[in-house]
Order: C-alpha cells, then structure tokens, then sequence
C-alpha cells in the first residue's frame, strides 16, 4: 500500500524560492558580491617603438601607461552598487507577484472544496426529495409537476457537479506546475483551515504600506540608477597619458637615454553628450513611471480595503440569518404537526444550502481582497515568510 503525502499550503508558498526567474536573481546578485565590475587602476598599457630618421641605430622605444579616470572608477562602482540594489527590489517585485498567485490559488482550491461539499448534499436532499415525492404519488401531497420539474433538476445538478470535478482537475494540473512535488499528492485545504474573519480584520485595520522595498522603492532606485548612469557618461573621458621613453643612441652623445613624457586631456566638449541626453530621457520615464506606480498603489489599496469592509458586512449579516434559522428545532415542530409534509423539510434544508453557497463565495471574495490588501501593502514578500491565510500565521 502506497500512501500519498500531504502538501502543506506553507510548502506550496515556500516553493517560489526555487522558480527559475528568483533562482537567476539570486546568481547575479551572487556573481556581483564578487565585484567584477572593478576598474583597474590602469586602463591601457602600449608599448610603442620609433626609428629616428629610419636609422637602425637610432631606434626609439616607449612604455606608455593610460591611467583610469579616478572619477570614472567611483561612478561605475556606485553604478553597479546601485543596480545590484535594484535587482534585489526587482527580486523582491517577482516574489511578491508568485505568491499572490499561489495565495489567490490556496483560496480558489478551498472554496472549490466547500462548493463541491455543498453541491453533495444538495444533490444527496434532492435525490431524497425525488425518492420521497415518488413515495407519494397516491396521496394528497404529490404534485406531477414538481415531480417532473424535480428530475429535471437532478440531472442538471449531477451535471454541475461533474463541471466541479473537471475544474478541479485543472486546479490540481494549475498547483503542480507551480508546485512539481505536488503532483499525484493529497491536497487538503479547507475554508476551515484558512484565517478567521475576525482575525483577518484586525490586520487589516492598520491601514499601513511598507515603502522600504517593492513597487515604490523599486521605481526610485530606477530613478537613481538612471542618475548614475549618467555621472558615469559624464566621467567617461580619458585622463591623458604617461610616458617613460628610451633612445640608446643618445648615450654615445654623453645624453641621458631616458625620457619622461606627460599628457593630459583637457575636456572642453564632453564627446558622451548623446548617451547622456539617452540616460536623462530614462530619468524622466523613470519618474513618470513613480508617480503611475504611487497612484496605482495608493488606490489599489484603499479599494481592496474597502472592499474587505463591504464584504465583511454582508457576511455578518447573511451568518446572523443562518444563526437564527434553527433547523433542528423547525424540523421538531413539524414532524408534530400530523399534517405537515416532510418534503417541506427537504426544501427547507436546500434553501439552507444555497444561503451557505452565498455565504462561501463571500469568504472567498473577502480572502481574495485581503491578499489584494496584503500586496498593496508590500507584506507579502517581507522575510521572514508567513503563511497569511493560517490561523497561526505560520
């Protein structure tokens, strides 16, 4: 006997650290920690040789050394310092947009489940519903029409229940590819294992957005990236030249054969003033594209915190009518009356399950919210990992 293992929904989530795209980020932040991006001090060596008035005895050699631009070696290590900055936020963007999708993933499977739960015993009262009206037919209580009207609706339900099982099915093939280990192993997520109404709405009262990384920090660390792209262009110039030089011939002449020579460039027109108008337009789009990303934010999280509130309301009061409605004690009251039709139980306990069907769609909208909520609020991705939807926040 061979037994399944069970995937835990903090396995499920964890799992996007090993995704390929977060598995690149991670070597190149890994390769960049080395700092292969260094200047050397010296940016070209030449060896250089002259015959003078094309006489083999005269023959002229040169040891030219091109220094870097100190300038130049500053830029382009606050340069890569600041893009290795923003491949972390970029990291950290692509992290939280993965686990959204698993969250959102967890809530659609679970309410897949209570929907499946739910249609089971609707179509078990109607097949009940069905045995029982047929049981009638001689007496007072049966109606052709309903009983006619009733089959119909037994094979309409069994058919809506298979449209469940195929989507479940998806949903399975949609988890393994996200998560590998989880194919052709149990999954048993319920609505009853995921976070308390309550709960949830007491982290949702704070009202507060991480800035420190995510979409916002990610769009200001572009804006200093551009910028330093740009103080890079503007010390890309060479410094000039040093230069040792030996004549031989000149010790015959009682001369010194060594020479010294200097050069310096003198910048009067900065020769990268077109990548440096290219980096300025990219400073520009870069802000630009700050202010979308600030708007986008601030109204995405004030409607996902509305919307967690409206729903929250409706919730409340279709699970005080449920509360009020005792089925049990109704059921009592009839079975009293001799004149009651136990098919009235039946139907009673039908609307019941459509009053709970209402009542999971609910949920899963108000779970679906909190976690639009959550990524608004840049909490998802924050290390250490938690499990949002667990009761303990695992």
């Amino acid at each position: 006997m061979f037994s399944h293992a069970q995937v835990s929904m903090e396995s499920f989530l964890t799992a996007v650290l090993e995704d390929p795209l977060i598995r690149t980020f991670d070597e190149q932040d890994s390769y960049l920690n080395a700092s292969p991006y260094s200047l050397a001090p010296v940016k070209e060596l030449e060896l250089r040789t002259e015959s003078n008035q094309l006489d083999g005895g005269r023959q002229e050699y040169a040891l030219r050394v091109k220094p870097s631009n100190p300038w130049e070696v500053k830029r382009n290590n606050e340069y890569f310092n600041t893009y290795q900055e923003l491949l972390s936020l970029d990291r950290q963007r692509e992290l939280k947009n993965m686990l959204k999708i698993r969250y959102e993933t967890i809530i659609e499977w679970t309410y897949l489940q209570e929907q499946k739960t739910l249609k089971e015993d609707d179509q078990k009262l109607s097949d009940a519903l069905v045995s029982m009206l047929e049981a009638q037919q001689f007496s007072s209580f049966f109606d052709a029409n309903e009983y006619a009207e009733l089959k119909i609706e037994q094979i309409e339900k069994t058919a809506s229940l298979e449209d469940l099982y195929f989507e479940e099915d998806k949903l399975i093939n949609t988890i393994a590819k996200l998560y590998p280990y989880a194919q052709n192993q149990t999954i048993s997520w319920s609505m009853d294992d995921l976070i308390s109404i309550d709960k949830l709405q007491m982290i949702t009262a704070l009202g507060e957005i991480n800035t420190g990384e995510g979409e916002i920090a990610y769009r200001e660390k572009k804006i200093a990236l551009a910028k330093s792209e740009m103080a890079l262009e503007k010390t890309n110039i060479d410094m000039g030249y040093l230069q040792a030089k030996y004549e031989q011939y000149r010790i015959e002449q009682d001369r010194s054969p060594w020479s010294i020579g200097l050069g310096v460039t003198i910048p009067i027109f900065n020769p990268n003033k077109n990548k440096i108008t290219q980096r300025k337009l990219e400073m520009i789009e870069a802000e630009g594209e700050l202010n979308e990303a600030n708007i986008l934010q601030e109204s995405g999280f004030n409607m996902a915190s509305q919307k967690i509130k409206q729903f929250i309301i409706r919730y409340r009061k279709l699970e005080k009518q449920l509360e009020s409605m005792d089925v049990d004690a109704l059921a009592k009251r009839l079975q009293e009356m001799k004149s009651s039709n136990p098919v009235v139980m039946i139907q009673l306990k039908r609307s019941m399950i459509k009053s709970k069907t209402i009542a999971a769609r609910l949920k899963k909208e108000i779970y679906l919210a909190y976690i639009d909520y959550l990524s608004y609020a840049e909490m998802l991705q924050q290390s250490p990992f938690k499990n949002y939807l667990s009761q303990e926040m695992n």
